[in-house]
């Protein structure tokens, strides 16, 4: 198996390099695709495998996106494609897989628990924000925003969602999945109010394993593989989403996200109005993503319970201390927009 393994990842990187010596090593994967890193001369790349799809689409809009985000001045880095001898910035695997060849990006995996990077990272976010406001990306974007529920894996419909939850109504997780449902309910219901709330390209997926940092902050922004037009808002409910699971009893890590983000961004009135239940909505995309990689064989059903747990845990944590939170990003982020119409 081994031996099949490195024979695979040789036959991705002769795509990219003709002739020298390559190896390949074993790298952190995050949680959606595989990852190693490949040392060709005096250079160091990583290699990214696509586990959730085989969309060309979605790769070229990532990486139109990319392209045009080289051209900003950003005081860190992003992904940066490699070309393949073939003359495109991806490439196919032995299983008809997509795989990507990166430059290396300096700098280790940002700490959630460190308040430094945690500001840093609401710095960064705020600053990455406000850039990709002004991006012109020609191609059609390849993801829906969030609130397109049954958008978000193509084996979750609506009617397969509501008899999964109907089955687990009646099982372990049975208070979990009511609430869920609940949710689900209030989301659709809230869709017309967000319709009207700022849209412009977001990351998606900003979350601490997505980010690299040193001593001094952060170094780059990774896995632009979620980019899409949404809520300008969701970056920040993605991120806080993640430190309320994680460390919700820290109010100084939420409070330093929030501080650096006001140093770069800003949100208005009706964004920091909806911002508790967009944190939760995030929560709910999780438990379908999950959902639709179990019933496709990718993940075990001990992971998607996990995150039917953490959503009951965010919505707990949200019932305490929705109306604190959304006092502290009135106070950090509305200062810019106080003359601002409300939508």
């Amino acid at each position: 198996m081994i031996n099949s393994q490195v024979s695979n990842m040789d036959a991705i990187v002769q795509q990219y390099f003709s002739q020298g010596v390559w190896t390949v090593e074993t790298g952190e994967s995050g949680v959606n695709n595989t990852t190693r890193f490949v040392h060709y001369g005096n250079q160091k790349y990583v290699l990214r495998i696509y586990e959730n799809h085989a969309d060309l689409n979605k790769v070229r809009y990532e990486h139109a996106v990319l392209k045009a985000l080289q051209q900003k001045k950003l005081s860190f880095r992003i992904p940066s494609p490699v070309q393949a001898l073939s003359g495109e910035t991806y490439v196919q695997t032995q299983s008809s897989q997509l795989a990507v060849l990166f430059e290396y990006i300096e700098g280790s995996r940002a700490d959630l628990s460190d308040v430094m990077h945690v500001r840093s990272i609401g710095r960064a976010m705020g600053e990455l924000i406000d850039e990709m406001a002004q991006l012109a990306v020609s191609l059609e974007a390849a993801y829906e925003r969030y609130y397109e529920l049954y958008e978000i894996h193509p084996l979750v419909n609506e009617d397969r969602l509501k008899t999964w939850l109907s089955d687990m109504e009646s099982g372990k997780a049975s208070v979990e999945a009511k609430r869920l449902r609940k949710e689900i309910q209030r989301v659709e219901q809230a869709i017309p109010v967000w319709s009207r709330l700022p849209v412009q390209l977001v990351h998606s997926d900003l979350v601490a394993g997505n980010v690299l940092a040193d001593d001094h902050g952060v170094t780059g922004i990774l896995d632009f593989e979620f980019v899409t037009m949404d809520l300008r808002v969701m970056d920040a409910a993605v991120f806080l989403n993640e430190i309320i699971r994680y460390h919700g009893d820290r109010w100084e890590l939420i409070e330093a996200f929030i501080q650096g983000y006001g140093q770069s961004g800003s949100l208005n009135t009706d964004e920091i109005a909806a911002l508790p239940q967009l944190i939760l909505l995030r929560s709910v995309v999780l438990c379908i993503h999950f959902l639709g990689r179990h019933w496709a064989g990718i993940d075990l059903r001990d992971e998607l319970q996990s995150y039917l747990i953490g959503f009951a845990e965010v919505q707990n944590w949200l019932g305490l201390h929705e109306h604190h939170l959304k006092e502290r990003c009135s106070y950090y982020w509305n200062g810019g927009l106080a003359n601002e119409e409300t939508i």
